[in-house]
């Protein structure tokens, strides 16, 4: 077994030269053979070592013994030993979060913060085989992708070491009884509360029924899917610089070149817009990705949706936007009167521009003959400027208004028309409307007003574009 683990280490180059290894221990058969090992073979890499174990307030007496004895080992083998000790049932009630997860959270924070304070470059684990197909499994059931599935790292930033991800946990167990290592077993790793425990007690083993060596092949799945996924990243690495930045707490996606990639790339480069964002995935679900994949591949230009921990994904006309809903994002436009010709400045929360210009006839058909679809372009619209006066403005709503939307005859009000779509009520006051008096000519982003729309018998035509600054 030693010999295949200094071979894995080689391979994987996860260990150097003057290495200083923090190992987490908990007193169980993984960690406490992995202690064994590298400090038996700490001269041979040239490494030291030292050990952090959390208490976690679980087990009552059956833990101080854990720590207990992890200690007494460290003594006798004049070890460096670190230990903390947390309330865990208290924090996941407090965070709402499972207990599962709160320990493993303290249990990182708390490796981290003894390696920075003591100067370990490397955080050993003894994660092995079964525990990767465990992993695997737990990820498919709660919903993942290829990232998910190719599993747990021998190596995770040069930081965290896995270098019994090469064993199996007979094989572990193996190595105890050989070096006569009186592991302590938690009681809690038989109880079926927790998710993963469902798994290695139940499902595992009726997997295992049918084939014995399904953990062996799940292993080997993620290491396949683990290149597959090392070779992608690559690749949305550089798309990524192209596509996403970052302004203050604000994070952006530039549409346009989104576009123009394949599929499985624009959904990760969702998943790192939220990430860029929020530093975290957590909840973020398969689910949540292809909403907001299908919407962007709409072109409704003017939307907003929550996703969990108030994550805000928006996007007004070419701009698509991560930010944090608790943030006033409802803020009314500012009504400036509309320059015609020129830029009109909007200094609202997205930063308007409204550019017109007035055209002859000659003008548009010879700009229609180019562009067929140009009518259609969500961020510039052509008027009758005939049936227009000099008081046009970009405001927000106001009781009244109304226009006449293409398709249907008669007249609708605002209010109707953001009834009838179920646009949130909370929303609709950030919505920018281009108005002349009452009449609303362009809802922009959503209806324009088909009453005053320029074709080919109009002799004036007013040109109006939208950007954001």
């Amino acid at each position: 077994m030693e010999k295949k683990v200094n071979n894995y280490i080689e391979e994987e180059g996860i260990l150097e030269a003057g290495d200083h290894i923090l190992i987490g221990v908990s007193g169980g058969a993984d960690s406490l053979a992995l202690l064994y090992f590298l400090d038996k073979y700490k001269e041979v890499f040239n490494v030291s070592i030292g050990v952090a174990h959390l208490h976690h307030g679980l087990r009552g007496e059956a833990a101080d013994a854990d720590e207990e004895f992890v200690r007494n080992f460290c003594q006798e083998k004049a070890i460096p030993f670190y230990s903390r000790q947390r309330n865990i049932p208290e924090i996941a009630v407090n965070e709402k979060i499972s207990i599962e997860e709160a320990g493993r959270n303290e249990r990182y924070d708390f490796f981290r913060t003894v390696a920075q304070e003591n100067g370990y470059n490397r955080i050993a684990l003894g994660h092995h085989i079964n525990d990767q197909a465990e992993t695997m499994l737990m990820r498919l059931i709660r919903g993942t992708g290829v990232k998910g599935v190719s599993g747990i790292k021998s190596s995770r930033n040069n930081f965290y070491i896995r270098p019994f991800l090469c064993l199996e946990k007979k094989e572990i167990v193996a190595y105890c009884e050989k070096n006569h290592l009186a592991y302590r077993t938690d009681a809690t790793n038989f109880q079926k509360d927790y998710t993963r425990n469902k798994i290695r007690l139940d499902i595992m083993p009726m997997i295992l029924e049918i084939n014995p060596k399904a953990e062996i092949h799940f292993n080997e799945f993620t290491k396949i899917a683990n290149e597959y996924e090392a070779f992608f990243e690559k690749y949305v690495d550089r798309v990524q610089k192209q596509l996403v930045s970052r302004k203050d707490d604000v994070v952006y996606l530039d549409r346009e070149l989104w576009l123009c990639e394949e599929p499985v790339v624009q959904k990760e480069i969702l998943r790192r817009l939220i990430f860029e964002f929020k530093g975290s995935l957590k909840e973020i679900e398969y689910n949540h990705i292809t909403a907001f994949y299908h919407l962007l591949k709409t072109d409704k230009t003017t939307w907003e949706i929550h996703f969990p921990h108030d994550i805000l994904l928006m996007r007004r006309y070419d701009r698509v936007m991560v930010t944090n809903r608790q943030k006033d994002m409802n803020q009314a436009v500012i009504s400036p009167k509309l320059i015609i010709p020129g830029k009109t400045w909007i200094f609202s929360k997205e930063g308007i521009i409204l550019e017109s210009k007035i055209m002859t006839q000659d003008e548009f058909r010879k700009k229609m003959s180019f562009f067929s679809k140009e009518l259609e372009n969500h961020s510039e619209k052509y008027f009758d400027y005939d049936k227009m006066n000099d008081n046009i403005y970009l405001r927000s709503r106001k009781s009244g208004d109304f226009f006449y939307p293409t398709g249907i005859s008669g007249k609708k009000t605002i209010k109707k028309y953001f009834i009838d779509k179920k646009i949130d009520r909370n929303l609709r006051d950030g919505i920018p409307l281009l108005a002349m008096n009452s009449e609303v000519l362009w809802i922009i982003g959503y209806a324009i007003n088909g009453r005053c729309l320029a074709d080919f018998n109009t002799k004036n035509i007013l040109k109006v574009n939208v950007t954001l600054c």
